[in-house]
């Protein structure tokens, strides 16, 4: 009961990556009027899950509800068969999740083994809705708010005043507040330092795009009303990528604070070479103080037994 967008199938998807108008332990497989649909216009996809039944409670009745995506950012839940409280449901073999969530998946080259890489995937945001709300013949609208991405040119981005710290990067042409699914991109080319300057080249030009452009899921407002359901009719594709095995963990980055969760072994040598000066530094510190101490003691100590073994040394 949900849909995924991104590049890299992993373990995480129904806890990071989800557009999920109901998700729960589902299974077409237990009925022959089970089916999962979806059609394409150009302008709005629409995924109907049409008479599902839950594997663990098939009892309970069949579910059907669909997802529509349109091009100006706006996304709609509608439900026209709900035939039990989504909150009754059991989340013991699935997550039960009404709403969105994103992340960006980050490469890591591990030091030690070469040619190997570990992805970690970062939840930067989610929308969770009331599933009490839940019912039949009701839908609930999501509608995006501006992002950093809806801009073209330097100047807009970089003084944009919509809630975000947005930065342009010149490499790519890109306004983004860091924080979205292309960061792996943002950081391999350099724009974490590039943004810290925040000036533009002279001659842009500071055209912005309309509000909405973008169907990034970032903050969003929500309001229900009630909706009637339609149908597409066409031929579902099983996905063809198997899941990789990757090491993944979740870290919210809700607002960017201007942290870089990149991890370069370049970075880490900086990292121990910066420490280990430190630790020499308070080391020689910490001798010339003990020597100072020693010499002040056997000065006003003159026949004390450290001052006699120096004389007698001498």
């Amino acid at each position: 009961g949900f849909i995924y967008t991104g590049e890299v199938v992993h373990r995480m998807l129904t806890a990071t990556q989800y557009i999920a108008p109901l998700m729960a332990n589902f299974d077409p497989s237990v009925s022959r009027n089970s089916t999962v649909r979806y059609f394409d216009n150009g302008t709005a996809l629409v995924v109907q899950w049409d008479h599902v039944h839950l594997q663990d409670n098939y009892n309970l009745g069949s579910f059907t509800f669909q997802a529509t995506l349109l091009n100006d950012g706006r996304i709609i839940f509608g439900y026209k068969e709900i035939p039990v409280a989504v909150t009754q449901i059991s989340s013991t073999n699935h997550p039960v999740k009404v709403g969105l969530s994103d992340a960006f998946v980050v490469v890591h080259r591990i030091q030690q083994i070469p040619n190997v890489r570990r992805r970690t995937i970062y939840e930067y945001h989610r929308v969770e809705l009331q599933m009490s709300k839940i019912t039949n013949l009701s839908a609930v609208e999501m509608i995006p708010l501006p992002t950093c991405l809806q801009f073209t040119s330097c100047g807009p981005c970089v003084t944009a005043q919509i809630g975000f710290n947005c930065s342009w990067c010149s490499k790519l042409q890109r306004c983004s507040s860091g924080f979205d699914r292309h960061r792996q991109d943002w950081v391999d080319s350099g724009c974490p330092e590039e943004s810290k300057d925040k000036i533009c080249e002279r001659n842009i030009d500071t055209t912005e795009t309309p509000l909405y452009s973008t169907t990034t899921l970032l903050p969003t407002t929500t309001r229900f009303r009630v909706l009637t359901t339609t149908r597409g009719s066409t031929t579902s594709h099983l996905p063809t990528s198997l899941p990789t095995e990757d090491d993944t963990k979740i870290a919210l980055h809700l607002k960017d604070n201007g942290a870089s969760t990149d991890d370069s072994a370049a970075e880490k040598k900086g990292g121990t070479l910066h420490a280990g000066l430190i630790v020499g530094i308070l080391v020689l510190v910490l001798v010339v103080a003990a020597a100072i101490l020693v010499t002040v003691y056997m000065y006003h100590h003159p026949t004390s037994a450290a001052s006699l073994f120096f004389i007698e040394v001498r």
